[in-house]
């Protein structure tokens, strides 16, 4: 009798152990639906789109929001965003497969596999151009929001092609989407095929991916998602117009949010890459100095005390924004996506994660533009100091504050041309930071707008103070002394 009871009780322990398990799995799946319809809202944004893998399973992904403001029409799991430069680690996996078959090597120059592309003064690699090492450069004005069309991956390298290099390929880090098309390039010319074709057999079928695609701008795309920016009112607008066809390999591609994270089980899985090639995919980058960079071969790293914490990267395109993340010890990934490009939209995608491993809620934070930018139109800019001054004493925890969330403002009344305000605003905020180069240099920038050549030298003598080697402001310095 005593042992019947004994398997009996034992039997209830684990019934309600299992039942604990999946109320917590419940209330955090909870928690994360509960983000996502407030960051909307503190955001106030159009939409977004996320999901989380663990251990090889997509087990949240959800989208709330609209996809088309003007008909109305509300997103969906299937709804395709603007990937923007998370179509760099696609373009990477790429050519490190072609580098596992033998047919291109990373360390020789990369002209052996595209000699039509003019000589430079130095010579640069594949390795080079995946970890932005080049010299290749990035958009000049107008070219980030491009609204030509290029018909192939070699017209869109014209546009860069007789340009110079910037420094001399490995001994600087600098950023660039253009430098990606030589990528594809020669993707295509080792594979005899097109890169849309390349990357569409080798990455996203074996991946299971089947929603991503080029984002052909003069194509009609069934759930094509439209971008959206907010004007110096901080009200919503349609983003400019633009054709990605001039950086397809560094930022043109369209995704869902299951898409991504099928992307992300893949790598973490070896279905794309040998486990050696993206142990070397996710190792840091060296200088011809010997100074290492937090970037690998098609991914930005973070380290905690020399330990890798996850491979990462975002995108910022036109109308889009989004990130995906990747712990690769841990065989986890999350992913955001957001149908606008703005400022203060932080990052939802670590949010996703840590709350997914804590269970504690994190608020998302209001942005401090868009509460001021209705006071000011309804009450003006004392009303709006006053207001400034209670957020800070009594609301800091609503609200993300920092130096440059408090000059954004400044910045939305200079384009209003209400410059007068944006230096009454301005005292406020140095009152917040006192020893702030950047808001210091921002009350010089307002003076000088209002054409206060005194006022304006003062400031960036003060700001010099605080940071001697910011050259923009040392040449103000010298030009506005000879006045």
């Amino acid at each position: 009798m005593d042992r019947y009871f004994t398997k009996f009780y034992f039997l209830i322990l684990v019934v309600s152990l299992i039942n604990a398990v999946s109320f917590s799995q419940e209330n955090r799946f909870k928690i994360l639906d509960e983000y996502l319809t407030e960051y909307l809202q503190n955001k106030n944004i159009p939409s977004i789109s996320a999901g989380i893998l663990e251990k090889g399973e997509i087990t949240w992904f959800k989208s709330e929001g609209k996809a088309d403001l003007e008909n109305n029409v509300s997103v969906s799991n299937s709804s395709l965003y603007r990937i923007a430069s998370i179509s760099k680690p696609i373009t990477a996996v790429a050519i490190l497969h072609l580098w596992e078959r033998g047919l291109v090597s990373l360390d020789t120059d990369a002209r052996t596999y595209i000699p039509n592309f003019p000589v430079k003064k130095y010579k640069f690699t594949i390795r080079q151009l995946l970890n932005h090492t080049s010299g290749i450069r990035n958009y000049k004005e107008g070219e980030f929001d491009s609204k030509k069309y290029y018909p192939t991956i070699e017209e869109a390298i014209k546009l860069f092609a007789y340009d110079s290099l910037n420094f001399e390929p490995g001994t600087k880090y600098e950023y660039t989407s253009l430098g990606y098309n030589l990528l594809a390039a020669i993707v295509e010319k080792v594979t005899k095929s097109t890169f849309e074709n390349y990357i569409s057999e080798n990455i996203f079928l074996p991946a299971g991916m089947k929603s991503t695609v080029i984002d052909k701008q003069r194509e009609v795309i069934v759930n094509r998602v439209r971008g959206y920016e907010k004007n110096e009112l901080r009200k919503i607008v349609n983003a400019p117009l633009a054709d990605l066809s001039v950086k397809v390999a560094g930022g043109g591609l369209l995704s869902t949010n299951k898409d991504l994270l099928l992307f992300a089980k893949a790598l973490i899985d070896y279905k794309l890459l040998k486990q050696t090639t993206f142990n070397m995919m996710i190792r840091k980058s060296k200088l011809k100095s010997g100074r290492d960079i937090d970037y690998g071969l098609g991914f930005t790293l973070t380290f905690a005390n020399d330990s890798l914490l996850y491979i990462s990267h975002n995108g910022a395109g036109t109308g889009f924004s989004s990130m995906l993340l990747i712990d690769p010890k841990q065989k986890i990934a999350s992913v955001h996506l957001i149908n606008i490009r703005d400022r203060n939209l932080g990052e939802p995608a670590k949010d996703f994660l840590e709350m997914r491993s804590s269970g504690i809620y994190i608020k998302p934070s209001k942005t401090l533009s868009d509460a001021l930018i209705q006071l000011y139109l309804s009450s003006g800019i004392d009303s709006v100091t006053t207001k400034l001054n209670s957020i800070y004493r009594y609301e800091s925890n609503v609200y993300n504050l920092n130096e440059d969330e408090a000059i954004f403002f400044s910045n939305d009344l200079i384009d209003m041309n209400k410059v007068a305000d944006a230096i009454a605003y301005l005292k406020e905020v140095i009152k917040f930071y006192p020893k702030s180069f950047k808001t210091l240099a921002a009350i010089g920038d307002a003076y000088l707008q209002d054409n206060n050549i005194g006022l304006a030298l003062r400031h960036y003598r003060l700001a010099a103070q605080l940071n001697n080697s910011n050259q923009r402001i040392n040449n103000l310095i010298i030009k506005l002394s000879k006045k």
